[in-house]
């Protein structure tokens, strides 16, 4: 799956701490579209965002490849 902007920007909210390990995935839809403008459930049924169903528990290995991925190629653009 190729990132965009906002997706690594969902992604990073996770990384960085800033969404933590059993958020509400109601709370977490709700703070992506206000703080970043995006929509989180197409990166969890992508599989990048791990989450029981009903709250986010981190990302994935994928979710976490795909989030350094895309830093590693901004960095170099």
């Amino acid at each position: 799956m190729e990132l965009s902007q906002t997706d690594f920007d969902i992604l990073n909210a996770i990384k960085s701490g800033r969404v933590e390990s059993g958020t509400l995935i109601s709370h977490f839809v709700d703070y992506c579209d206000n703080a970043i403008g995006g929509n989180p459930r197409p990166l969890i049924d992508a599989g990048l965002i791990k989450s029981d169903g009903g709250s986010v528990n981190g990302l994935t290995d994928a979710g976490l490849k795909a989030w350094q991925d895309f830093k590693d190629k901004k960095a170099n653009v």
